[in-house]
This record gives structure tokens, C-alpha cells and sequence, in this order.
């Protein structure tokens, strides 16, 4: 089942950006900056990760001076996120190493803060093609597409199927606004629109569909982790009715041994998989809650250099 809540907020989101685009700039880096705290916030800080905070804070931090100097400059230029994005990724690095807990999964804490300085940079994109010829225009029909993406998203039909339609319904839905409003058909050609909006939504589609992966993924490392849980408990009531050691104890610590190796894919790693690399039980809520930050913020942020880019090329 899809879920509904964040599928209708990405939908409305959507077009909150649209309305902000139309009121202005200043508008617009207003809810871009909603989108880039909540990814920080409720995506990055509620990872379970090791120095998750300083992630968190690391890429707010990448994020606010990247629109804000994007803002301030008031141009379609993407070197300001190039200029954040340099120094940010040296302090990623310098926040691991300065870490005094042994530096306990090191390669995965510092994959996840490059990867949020990136992503918490790239919302930006909305303010800098907002500043570009006829902006406005490319901004909205490229929200138009993911907002069609996250409405058919709360549909509960196949993740394939509804996606394919979102695409199609906004590609549809971007030519008909063409068509019937004169001033968006003066500035923007029907094809373009139709690429800008379908791109746009295929990106967003795509996120929805990263996000399924990682929840299946940890839903995955927590059935993992409660049958090693089990046998563990298992092994120890057995060594206890036992005697407690000796033979006895070997003995029943071979029988909970063997009876973990019987169960099936329920303790074996998936080949190449390091021991500490799934994030599943242990993390509880705090990993649901990351999960559904990133299926509300991370369209947004996928499909943000798609439509720049797009938008560039076929309108501005």
C-alpha cells in the first residue's frame, strides 16, 4: 500500500512552490528553504547514523548558504551551489575524523553526509531557474509534473503502474494548460512543456522509487536482525536449563549454533554486504520517521537539476 499522507503532501507541496514561484522570489526561497529544513531535519538527523546531527547540521548549513546566495545574486547561475558544495564536503570529511568513538562505520557515516550536502544543495535549483527568461513558466509546469506523480502516487495500485500514469497525467495535463492559457502558450512551446513537465515527474517517480528500495531494504535488515535476536535468546535459556557451562553448555551452544544455520536466509549476509551496512530494528522509529521525510522532500529534490536543465534548454 502506498502512503497516502506523504504521496497527498508531495502533491500539495507542489503546488505550494508553484503559487510561491508566481507570487515571486522571495516567495519561492521561502518554501524552498521548508523543503531543505525538512529534509535536514526529519531526513537526515533521524538516520540512526552515527553523527547523524552533524550530518543534519552540516547540510542545513549547505543547503541555507547555497539559496541564499543564490538569492542574493538574484541570477540563473548555479556557481554559488558549486562554491558551498566545495567547502561542505571537506567538513564532512573532517566531521568523521573527528570523531573519538573508534570511528565505528566510517565509510557509510561519510557516504551519508556527502550525499546530504548534495541533496540538501540541490532544491536550489527551483530559485535558480525561477531567475532565468520566462522562469515562472518552467518552474510551474515542472512542479505540475511532480505534483501529477505524488497525487497518483496515494493510489493503491502497482508502484510501475502508478508511476507510469503520474508521468503520462502530467505530460497531458502540462499540454492542455498550454493549449487553453494564451499567455503560457506565448512564452512555451507545447513540446517543451510536455518534456519539462514528463522529465520532471520522471524524476520525482524515481525518487518514490529509491525511497520503496530503502524501506524494503529495512524492513529486510529488521527480520535479519530479530531472528539473530531469537536464536540468541534461544541459546542462552538452552545453555541455562542445561547447567550453565562445560560440556553442557558447548553442547547447547552448537545446537542454537546449528539452529540458526537451518533457518533459512534468516542469519546468512547477502554476499559483499558488510556486517554493519543495514539499518533495520535497531533504529525503530527513528528510521520510519527518516523514511517518510524523504518520500515527502526527496522529489523535490531529484527532480530540481532535471527541470533547471530542461528549462534552460527549452525555455529559457
Amino acid at each position: 500500500m502506498p502512503s497516502v499522507h506523504a504521496a497527498l503532501t508531495v502533491a500539495v507541496l507542489a503546488g505550494v512552490l508553484a503559487l510561491a514561484s508566481t507570487a515571486g522570489s522571495t516567495a519561492l526561497v521561502g518554501a524552498v528553504a521548508l523543503v531543505i529544513v525538512f529534509f535536514a531535519v526529519g531526513a537526515v538527523a533521524t538516520t540512526g547514523t552515527t553523527s547523524a546531527r552533524w550530518m543534519a547540521a552540516l547540510a542545513l548549513a549547505s543547503g541555507g548558504g547555497a539559496l541564499a546566495w543564490t538569492y542574493a545574486e538574484r541570477s540563473a547561475d548555479l556557481a554559488p551551489m558549486a562554491a558551498v558544495l566545495g567547502p561542505s564536503l571537506v567538513l564532512a570529511i573532517v566531521v568523521q575524523l573527528w570523531r573519538r568513538d573508534g570511528r565505528v562505520g566510517l565509510t557509510s557515516s561519510l557516504a551519508v553526509s556527502v550525499a546530504s550536502c548534495v541533496a540538501a544543495v540541490l532544491p536550489v535549483c527551483w530559485v535558480a531557474l525561477r531567475e532565468s527568461a520566462d522562469g515562472v513558466y518552467s518552474v510551474g509546469l515542472a512542479l505540475l509534473g511532480v505534483g501529477a506523480v505524488g497525487l497518483v502516487e496515494a493510489i493503491p495500485v502497482s508502484r510501475g503502474a502508478r508511476r507510469v500514469v503520474g508521468v503520462l497525467l502530467g505530460a497531458v495535463a502540462a499540454g492542455a494548460v498550454v493549449m487553453t492559457v494564451e499567455r503560457i502558450g506565448e512564452a512555451v512551446p507545447p513540446v517543451s512543456a510536455v518534456v519539462v513537465t514528463a522529465f520532471s515527474g520522471l524524476m520525482a517517480a524515481i525518487a518514490f522509487a529509491a525511497v520503496d528500495r530503502l524501506a524494503d531494504d529495512a524492513v529486510a535488515a529488521s527480520r535479519r536482525v530479530g531472528a539473530r535476536s531469537e536464536h540468541e535468546r534461544v541459546g542462552q535459556r538452552a545453555a541455562h536449563r542445561i547447567g550453565g557451562s562445560g560440556v553442557g553448555a558447548e553442547s547447547a551452544a552448537r545446537s542454537a549454533e546449528s539452529a540458526g544455520m537451518a533457518e533459512p536466509d534468516s542469519m546468512s549476509e547477502p554476499a559483499g554486504e558488510p556486517d554493519d551496512a543495514p539499518v533495520g530494528a535497531p533504529a525503530g522509529v527513528r528510521g520510519a520517521g527518516a523514511l517518510l521525510a524523504m518520500r515527502v522532500t526527496l522529489p523535490f529534490v531529484a527532480s530540481a537539476p532535471a527541470a533547471f536543465v530542461l528549462g534552460r534548454i527549452f525555455v529559457g
